[in-house]
């Protein structure tokens, strides 16, 4: 995306160059806030009414400086209770650069601490949801145009803050499909503040559902407006993917919540779930957390990125945003690296999906940015030959030790050698019944699978299409002499800097394989590997000190599956016919199996999908809003495959 065009007044007031109008009025912007957007919407009583765990939303069409944001936030510590939680969802299409946004911060030193804090997490401009976490106080940056962002939003909204350049200036924004959008996302009990009184907004306001009443202005401006929303005349209009085939996940108010798996899928819900006030019980059928194909010593944060925004590359590159910034924040305690890390070329194909990387202006140089063999010679301290693409956030993290990590949040200890080997919903369909191998039993309201490859062992998932592919790392002694490596280099095999004295590489692909003992062979493979893509790392003679198998699990179109999981029967009884026709936004939203979820099949790339996984899980069993686009959820649903089967047989028929 551009950075906005904005230039700085005399006294250092940022003013738009594209569209001539002022970010906030001259030296009254933090007042100007409270006066347009906090008190009409009686923010603080609102927050202080808040209940324990309560979840509270603000929609914002204009983030700009972040200063609605940052004072909305600070309202909030000062009034909300202490276990409550606050998401403001924002909207920016032309994004301030950060050296301009730490600038304008300036201007308010009561807001530093939080200024700061946004500055240390504000994203690169890539379009999408942008995900910045502060403690209970959330921030879902939506870089888009607000209508187009809005109508990939999920959530329900209980407070609005109108703002944006005026519609003299920018009417585009100002469209009736903005107005749709909140009337969509608004319920009763939501309200609405604006600055602006253009007739075009009052009268939008009207059509979408709102009943206005003037203000006094502020400043130069005259009047401004409340508003609060006063329902709709028709049923909420349903929406999914394709149409309503896609089951859309309904907030259960069970509190208490089994996970069956304690890798990093498991794990990170498990977290975010603790952050939500749930009680959480973690089953796991090892001895131990991170067993599985989580429990190497080292793993590499990384996706791989195409240069159009479809949907694999769409979600992976907003999780790999997230990734990165909670990898920057991981305590000493969990071993970690952020020196970067490079995707070398290896083939023409990779030669040329990296020359479209450089000719496309989806991927913002700030995520990744494709270097010369020279200047990645400089940044990983190996003379390499090929040139490649260059995360400067990227790195390594010990995933067996970050699942520990997670796990050390929750209140019960995890349930070791506990294998759940049957799901049975209770009678009255308000909860779940959990036995384990030896017929001992447990209850809970809620479950999440987190179990990968193993995850459709039970009556409810059997028919998954869940793949598997064993592989094998090989641990190194670092050699005595030779170059140290500075940064991670992935191309079919990848490599670590050193740890403890060793050095990391792998992994091979056994495809459809659930073997894990570790075979010399494999060992040999790695390591002519290795020496053929960076042949300076390694001298003639190495010693091997160690290796480990595990098993990978992945769907078939490499995306993991998160969400609520239905019958597959009941689907197929829904929606053969009006998927026949092409009748499907007639039908009535699909149901799933209440308070049963799904987290798994994130393959190799766990360390970048599953802490974005969590969170969206989370938002959906707690009511919050999405973390991601509807349109990537609905590709992450567990259900698409099904649905999917359901059009083949259509076919197949016709």
């Amino acid at each position: 995306m551009d950075y906005a065009d904005l230039y700085f007044d005399q006294d250092g007031t940022p003013k738009s160059a594209t569209y001539d109008d002022i970010y906030y009025s001259q030296g009254l912007g933090h007042a100007e806030c409270h006066h347009a957007f906090i008190a009409p919407n009686r923010l603080p009583e609102r927050f202080r009414a808040l209940r324990a765990q309560q979840h509270f939303t603000i929609g914002e069409t204009g983030f700009g400086t972040g200063l609605n944001f940052m004072v909305a936030w600070q309202t909030f510590l000062e009034h909300a209770p202490a276990d409550a939680r606050l998401t403001f969802v924002s909207c920016e299409k032309y994004p301030i650069a950060p050296a301009e946004l730490a600038r304008s911060h300036q201007h308010w030193p009561e807001l530093r601490s939080l200024a700061l804090a946004l500055q240390a997490q504000y994203p690169p401009p890539l379009a999408g949801f942008h995900l910045l976490e502060f403690g209970r106080v959330n921030l879902l940056l939506l870089l888009d145009d607000a209508a187009s962002a809005l109508a990939e939003l999920t959530a329900q909204v209980d407070a609005w803050f109108l703002d944006g350049f005026s519609p003299v200036k920018n009417p585009a924004m100002w469209s009736p499909e903005l107005f749709d959008q909140l009337h969509r996302l608004s319920r009763v009990d939501t309200t609405l503040a604006t600055f602006s009184s253009a007739r075009v907004v009052r009268d939008g306001l009207r059509g979408a559902g709102f009943a206005l009443e003037k203000l006094s202005g502020f400043g130069k401006k005259r009047n401004s407006f409340r508003a609060d929303f006063i329902g709709r005349c028709e049923p909420p209009r349903i929406t999914g993917w394709p149409s309503s085939e896609l089951p859309a996940p309904k907030a259960n108010a069970g509190r208490h919540i089994a996970i069956i798996g304690a890798g990093l899928a498991g794990a990170s819900t498990a977290a975010e779930l603790s952050k939500r006030g749930y009680r959480v019980s973690v089953f796991e059928q090892q001895t131990g957390s991170a067993q599985g194909g989580s429990g190497n010593s080292q793993g590499a944060v990384y996706a791989k990125l195409s240069a159009q925004p479809e949907g694999t590359t769409r979600f992976y590159a907003q999780a790999l945003i997230r990734a990165h910034s909670l990898l920057a924040e991981l305590p000493d305690t969990v071993p970690h690296g952020t020196s970067g890390l490079v995707q070398l070329v290896h083939n023409p194909r990779e030669l040329t999906r990296l020359q479209q990387l450089s000719a496309a202006a989806y991927i913002p140089s700030e995520l990744a940015v494709a270097k010369t063999a020279e200047e990645l010679t400089a940044l990983t301290g190996l003379p390499l030959t090929d040139p490649g693409l260059w995360f400067a956030q990227g790195g390594w993290v010990s995933p067996a030790l970050w699942v520990r990590h997670l796990l050390q949040s929750l209140a019960e200890p995890v349930h070791l050698q506990c294998r759940i080997v049957e799901l049975t919903a209770q009678a009255d369909g308000h909860g779940w019944c959990l036995t384990d191998a030896q017929g001992q039993t447990y209850e809970a309201d809620q479950v999440v699978i987190a179990s990968a490859f193993e995850a459709n062992q039970f009556v409810q998932t059997a028919h998954l299409r869940l793949n598997t592919i064993a592989g094998q790392v090989t641990r190194l002694a670092v050699p005595e002499t030779g170059p140290t490596l500075k940064a991670v280099i992935c191309t079919d095999r990848y490599v670590m800097p050193a740890l403890n004295g060793q050095l990391t590489i792998g992994s091979t692909f056994r495809l459809k394989s659930t073997q894990t003992d570790v075979r010399a062979t494999e060992h040999s493979e790695n390591i002519a590997s290795l020496r053929l893509r960076v042949p300076s790392l390694l001298p003639d003679n190495v010693t091997i000190v160690g290796g480990r198998a595990g098993v990978r699990c992945t769907s078939p179109d490499y995306l993991p599956l998160v969400g609520p999981l239905s019958n597959p029967d009941a689907l197929w009884h829904q929606f053969r016919v009006s998927l026949q026709r092409k009748r499907t936004e007639h039908e009535a939203p699909a149901e799933h199996l209440p308070g049963l979820w799904l987290n798994v099949a994130h393959g190799s790339k766990g360390l970048c999908s599953s802490p974005l996984s969590a969170r969206l899980l989370a938002a959906m069993i707690a009511g919050e809003p999405y973390p991601v686009q509807q349109s990537v959820a609905d590709q992450l649903n567990p259900n698409r495959f099904v649905v999917r089967e359901i059009v083949r047989g259509k076919r197949e028929k016709g």
